[in-house]
């Protein structure tokens, strides 16, 4: 057949008409050398293998793109996985956080966007752990900002960081790298966020999930949170007092704890295990 011919042959793609001689005869070769007399087609070709080939060799990341449709909050999570974060305790932090975000947005004013990055940053904050406990915050903050995420802006990847950077110890200051980069809304909303995640880390102190739910009333000229609990939360109480002082600067006004039917137990060290002078705890000083 010339090409017309074979461009007129029914099921003959228009586009292999002038490779199908060549194709058939590298085909007959092949049958003659195998001895066979007939073969079975495949419905699939060499992408569709491609693809099967990748899920097959990929699939714990294909599993985590069903779970986490949105690329952020994926990129978040294998990030957070790299780095064999506690979950229940992230999870707890993240929520409380949250609620607290949520219950209090009248006197900060931060909207849907810095909500997110508080979500992210609670996820992320204690990651830092995987390197070395004593200065995980500042690990914490190198890892989120060399992690990859995807999806964000660089300057939400410097706030998302910087959160889990004060979540413990030290306050922002302006002396700080990367800090002092920011606008002074930027900053703002840093020393918003990460007096939120204070607050939330320390009502998960023991890693007990020990808090249920936390109820935030505005009282003549303070906050009172208010506490269900479903345990022991001695600890959680002594430390969320501890850490509240920046919040307190945030929301212009002081804040009361108390759990839900009974008064707030006395600002006190619980068990004896934190040094009674600020000066000798290692969380309280400018790191």
């Amino acid at each position: 057949m010339h090409l017309n011919e074979r461009l007129r042959v029914p099921g003959l793609d228009p586009r292999r008409a002038d490779l199908i001689v060549a194709g058939a005869v590298l085909f007959d070769t092949i049958l003659r050398a195998l001895d066979t007399p007939d073969v079975t087609l495949c419905d699939l070709s060499l992408r569709e293998g491609l693809a099967l080939d990748y899920i097959h060799r990929n699939r714990s990341k294909v599993a985590k793109v069903e779970q986490y449709p949105d690329v952020r909050r994926r990129s978040v999570m294998e990030l957070a996985e790299r780095c064999n974060y506690a979950a229940d305790h992230a999870s707890q932090v993240s929520r409380v956080a949250l609620s607290l975000f949520d219950q209090t947005a009248k006197s900060h004013g931060l909207a849907g966007r810095e909500r997110e990055w508080l979500d992210y940053a609670a996820l992320l904050h204690d990651i830092g752990v995987h390197i070395s406990f004593p200065r995980h915050h500042k690990h914490s903050y190198y890892l989120v900002k060399n992690g990859d995420l995807r999806g964000f802006e660089p300057e939400e990847v410097e706030i998302i960081a910087l959160t889990t950077r004060y979540h413990r110890r030290a306050t922002p200051k302006k002396t700080h790298p990367g800090y002092r980069d920011l606008s002074s809304a930027q900053r703002r909303t840093v020393r918003t966020l990460a007096a939120l995640l204070r607050v939330a880390e320390g009502l998960d102190r023991s890693h007990s999930q020990s808090v249920s739910n936390v109820i935030v009333s505005p009282v003549d000229d303070a906050y009172f949170i208010r506490l269900g609990a479903h345990g022991d939360t001695e600890l959680e109480m002594w430390a969320a007092q501890r850490h509240v002082g920046p919040l307190e600067q945030v929301l212009g006004r002081p804040v009361r704890f108390e759990l839900l039917g009974h008064a707030a137990p006395p600002t006190s060290t619980p068990r004896g295990d934190v040094p009674q002078d600020p000066a000798s705890d290692p969380e309280t000083s400018d790191q």
